[in-house]
């Protein structure tokens, strides 16, 4: 289950003079068709909550908290922030989908990248087939692709290509990375349309001119639809999308993955899934991307 820490100021004591630690309270609040344990942590003279105390109210989720941005435990309280990658993972794939369904083109002419160096989505390439005749994959690991290849050839009589470089994915319409794309030095990845990382670009590397000397868009930062309710039950200080992505990957809240994200950050800015098929069909909306 989610654990949520959300910091208050500490309530006024006035019959009591003697200094207490500040208080620490834990309840289950409901979200979706899930729940989250929220722990309420006051703050004391220092700014500072009890944090062991936070630690033992979290029990088996105190590795993976999701705190409120800024928060800072001591390295020895030994309490890790949540770092869920689940839903944004999911979030790519039905982004892409929606992408290539919304600009309608002939699958003889898309082509489909995936950049997983570590397999982490060995059936990722088996959705794209209805839309892409040319699905390719690069990948340290080509052996977790071997039963994705068979049924590719035997489901759609197609044949998915596997190698070690990324350099095979050149020239693609979209690019998805779900373990975002290659970091430090690594060969920038160079599409024809668009780069689906599943992490934030302020983690991922930024590219510049493609190939064909166009600029490739980067897109991050997937909000997926959900209820009001829902949104408003974030703890304050929190982002909502990691609060949806603990909720989806901590508290069984599937519902949240089902379909595409609502909305998505194209180069920084914020956009609809619809503005983002437009751009990848080479309409001009007015983007620098």
């Amino acid at each position: 289950m989610l654990a949520a820490v959300c910091l208050a100021e500490p309530r006024r004591r006035w019959l009591s003079r003697r200094r207490r630690p500040p208080e620490v309270r834990a309840e289950i609040v409901p979200a979706g068709s899930g729940r989250y344990l929220k722990i309420t942590a006051e703050t004391g003279r220092d700014g500072e909550p009890d944090w062991a105390a936070v630690r033992r109210a979290a029990g088996r989720e105190a590795s993976r908290l999701l705190l409120p941005t800024g928060a800072a435990p001591p390295p020895e309280v030994r309490i890790g922030r949540f770092a869920g990658h689940a839903l944004s993972r999911r979030l790519v794939e039905t982004a892409a989908l929606s992408l290539l369904k919304t600009v309608g083109m002939h699958p003889r002419l898309v082509q489909v990248g995936i950049y997983d160096p570590q397999a982490v989505c060995p059936d990722l390439p088996l959705s794209f087939l209805p839309y892409a005749a040319d699905v390719r994959v690069a990948t340290s690991r080509p052996e977790r692709y071997a039963r994705q290849r068979y049924a590719a050839m035997e489901g759609f009589g197609a044949a998915i290509t596997v190698t070690e470089g990324p350099a095979a994915l050149d020239g693609s319409l979209l690019i998805l990375a779900p373990d975002g794309p290659p970091a430090g030095t690594g060969r920038p990845l160079q599409a024809a349309g668009l780069l689906l990382s599943a992490f934030p670009c302020d983690k991922a590397v930024r590219y510049g001119e493609t190939a064909a000397g166009g600029r490739m868009g980067t897109v991050d930062g997937y909000r997926p639809p959900v209820p009001a309710a829902l949104a408003e039950a974030c703890p304050p200080g929190c982002w909502i999308e990691d609060f949806l992505a603990g909720l989806y990957e901590r508290s069984g809240v599937r519902e949240i993955g089902a379909g595409p994200p609502e909305f998505l950050r194209l180069g920084g800015q914020r956009l609809s899934l619809r503005d983002a098929a437009w751009r990848l069909a080479g309409l001009d909306i007015g983007l620098s991307v």
